[in-house]
This record gives structure tokens, sequence and C-alpha cells, in this order.
């Protein structure tokens, strides 16, 4: 689904206009990331959104699985990403739709 798509259903399904729809949208989305920005987890029925800590990982060798050269893989720093953790209700209800 594209965004535009996801706007028009949003909006059929509340009655708002498609510009009234993107604006919520946008604020939502924005609200969101000034929260998880901060630290803060943002909990809704289907799960939540949240910053996870990433250890650092060191330099390692490695191969190429296309041509079997060797290569190093580059070491990455400690980082922090955010995440959306989908509970238990999400993904049962994702696993039984039908497409």
């Amino acid at each position: 689904m594209k965004k535009a798509e996801f706007i028009e259903a949003f909006a059929a399904a509340t009655g708002f206009t498609k510009k009234q729809a993107a604006e919520v949208t946008a604020k939502f989305w924005e609200i969101i990331v000034n929260a998880v920005r901060k630290n803060d987890e943002v909990p809704f029925d289907y799960g939540k959104f949240l910053l996870k800590n990433k250890p650092a990982t060191p330099a390692k060798d490695g191969i190429n699985p296309a041509t079997g050269e060797k290569i190093k893989i580059a070491a990455k720093p400690a980082r922090v990403e955010p995440k959306f953790r989908p509970n238990k209700r999400f993904k049962e209800e994702v696993a039984t739709k039908k497409k």
C-alpha cells in the first residue's frame, strides 16, 4: 500500500477529507517520533514503538556467498535504533487475515 492509498482509505473510513486525513496522519507520526526521540515507549493496542540499544560489533572476516571470496566485514559502533514491537494480538490478527 502506498502512502496516498493509505490516506484515501483512512479518509474513507473516518469521513475526513483526504487533506484532513493527511494532516492527522502527519501529526500522528510527528507525536510518535518526538516521544521515541525522548526515549519514551509509545504503546498501542497492537504493539509499541521504542528505542533499542544495539551494542558495538567488532570487525570480522566473512565470505561472499556469490563468489566464495574472503572479505572483511566492517565493525559497527554502538547505536540506538527505533523499533516497533508487535504484540500477540497484532500477530494473531495478521496471521488469520486472508488476502
